[in-house]
């Protein structure tokens, strides 16, 4: 492949995950506390929308690796910049449940939809992936870092519209970029229009090649999976809620929340290239190890103390460790399985993953409700943490890369 094309690839990776991965799935964190104040909605109400992202993250993991088979991938890609773009918008332009709950869902769907696409492409086209991976997901932390600096101001605008001009300015910003320079930026040569015009074989179209036979087969593969079940419900309730948590229980301002939050952004920039360089060389479990264990220091310490530093070190931590370990675990599938297996499998996990991201913000949300606190939230994250570090450390026992 011609060094430009793997540069362009690369880049727009980095600009879907910037704007429409990001703005779709993490500026909900702050924007979400002036939004419930202004429409006098509840915790379990607010949970329930960040469900809706999960949910449509989840469903459409599925829906768009069947479409791209029948329209291509950069066509799915195009659409789901569309679809998140006005979903944006329409979260800043309507008030009622029912409408924001189907924008959610299509802010998650949109954020998959250009994921899951590249993610395919990049696991065809680069040999060592891991590095690759770590690259484009930094554009996940230059956007929350960006979004952390940029809503704040935009929030503190006097009366109810603040929250509201958040929502339009992401979605003018979201379209601008992902849609016009991000696809100006792929060529239909890199992609192709089908599966099926690449000639490639269909996925499942052999019974020995069905997703149950490869999980019941591999123990170890199926073990990854329940860790990416557990990350993602462990992880989903400290980055949806610590807005929520840093400003209405501890007390800081959103200006200060806002600086926390992009220091999350900042770290997850780099950290994604460093543990994918690390696990390429090294013991992929003892990596998903070490991020485990981060992830669990950087949640446990903010509901022991409230000092500001602490919050700072938290997010920090956080930053480190999170991209860490969607690295880790997307690593040890591509080991654990054949390349023409991937793309279902990958697929497969996503929608654990996303399972564990409804659970964990629906039950986030119930429990804040019912004790007034989220710190029995965040105690329910730290166990399912701690779950899939125990979980580590079974396969650790019995991992065996796949020879192609």
């Amino acid at each position: 492949m011609r060094k430009d094309g793997v540069i362009r690839i690369v880049i727009a990776g980095i600009i879907f995950n910037l704007f429409t991965m990001t703005f779709g799935r993490f500026a909900y964190t702050l924007i979400l506390p002036d939004m419930k104040k202004v429409l006098g909605f509840t915790n379990t109400m607010m949970g329930l929308f960040g469900m809706g992202i999960v949910l449509g993250y989840l469903v459409n993991s599925f829906l768009s690796g069947k479409l791209s088979e029948v329209i291509g991938e950069r066509s799915t890609i195009k659409i789901s910049v569309l679809i998140s773009s006005v979903a944006l918008f329409a979260l800043g332009y309507f008030s009622n449940p029912l409408i924001l709950f189907i924008a959610f869902i299509l802010i998650g769907a949109g954020a998959s939809g250009s994921y899951i696409p590249m993610i395919s492409l990049i696991n065809r086209k680069f040999e060592k992936k891991g590095p690759v991976f770590g690259i484009v997901m930094g554009g996940t932390g230059i956007g929350i870092m960006l979004t952390g600096y940029l809503l704040p101001p935009v929030l503190n605008i006097e009366g109810m519209v603040g929250y509201r001009v958040a929502w339009y300015i992401l979605a003018g910003i979201n379209f601008l970029f992902s849609f016009i320079a991000g696809l100006f930026l792929l060529m239909e040569r890199n992609f192709g229009s089908s599966i099926y015009q690449r000639g490639e074989k269909k996925i499942g179209g052999e019974a020995g090649d069905s997703i149950i036979r490869i999980f019941a087969s591999n123990r170890p593969l199926f073990i990854t999976v329940l860790v990416y079940f557990l990350l993602g419900f462990g992880y989903i309730i400290y980055s949806t809620f610590f807005g929520d948590y840093a400003v209405n229980e501890i007390g800081f301002s959103r200006k200060v929340t806002g600086y926390m939050w992009s220091l999350f952004g900042i770290n997850t920039i780099y950290s994604g290239i460093l543990w994918g360089i690390i696990a390429e060389r090294k013991n992929k479990v003892n990596v998903g190890l070490i991020v485990n264990a981060i992830l669990l220091f950087a949640i446990f310490i903010v509901i022991l103390f409230r000092a500001k530093f602490v919050f700072y070190l938290s997010t920090f931590l956080f930053g480190l460790a999170f991209m860490g370990f969607i690295i880790t675990i997307t690593s040890l599938i591509s080991s654990e399985v054949k390349s023409d297996h991937m793309a279902k499998t990958f697929g497969a996990g996503t929608f654990m993953h996303g399972a564990g991201q409804i659970f964990g913000t629906f039950i986030a949300g119930l429990l804040k409700d019912a004790t007034e606190s989220f710190k029995s939230s965040f105690a329910v994250s730290i166990v399912a943490l701690i779950v899939s570090f125990y979980l580590l450390t079974r396969i650790k026992k019995m991992h065996i890369p796949v020879k192609e």
